[in-house]
């Protein structure tokens, strides 16, 4: 009977996610690797054929269950349609939802940001925006604004803002912020923190005038 790779998938996955957050996505595969406790120096790419592979694994664990999150938000959303804040929490709390989750949440959010900002990698395609098209197709439905393009550019970067915002928390982690110059945004507790970025996606969906 064929041995299951499934426990060894899952260490591996665990101490890519960590070590991609801590160090960056060029951490090298035999470091994965010897984290995940496995003497195979080739574990990585007998189970996922490579980075890219890993990534996909670790966005495989996070990407559904955010989608999931947005489309309750937005069938919440629905029931007052010409109501910018409800679009404005479908796009805001699936993120910062992460940002207050689990170890592993907060180590996918740093991840995704950082394979956002790598225009070369085949992998930045597949961490979604499906679920963000249909809140914000629903938006411009309910709300008509006149420049349909704008309203879904501005969703867009939105919520690309917000996912820096709560990876840049996330790295932070247990250590106390600086104090901010102007504004105290680096102490916002998870109430404030929530409801200003709700507030900004509402305002990138809500139709000038």
């Amino acid at each position: 009977m064929p041995r299951d790779s499934g426990p060894t998938r899952r260490l591996l996955v665990d101490a890519a996610e960590r070590l991609f957050a801590e160090q960056g996505l060029d951490v090298p595969l035999g470091e994965i690797t010897r984290a995940a406790g496995q003497r195979n120096t080739g574990a990585v790419h007998y189970h996922f054929g490579g980075r890219d592979g890993l990534l996909r694994a670790i966005l495989d664990r996070h990407v559904p269950a955010v989608a999931t999150r947005r489309r309750a938000l937005l069938a919440e959303a629905l029931e007052t349609p010409g109501d910018p804040a409800g679009y404005g929490r479908a796009l805001a709390l699936p993120v910062t939802g992460l940002l207050y989750g689990s170890p592993t949440d907060r180590a996918y959010l740093q991840i995704s940001v950082r394979l956002m900002g790598d225009p070369t990698s085949p992998v930045a395609r597949e961490l979604g925006g499906d679920d963000v098209q249909d809140v914000v197709a629903a938006a411009i439905h309910a709300l008509t604004p006149a420049d349909p393009a704008a309203l879904q550019e501005r969703a867009f970067l939105a919520v690309q803002m917000t996912g820096l915002l709560c990876a840049h928390r996330a790295a932070r982690g247990d250590t106390k912020p600086r104090p901010d110059a102007i504004v105290r945004t680096g102490e916002l507790t998870r109430t404030e923190f929530e409801a200003h970025v709700t507030a900004i996606c509402a305002g990138a969906v809500r139709p000038p005038g």
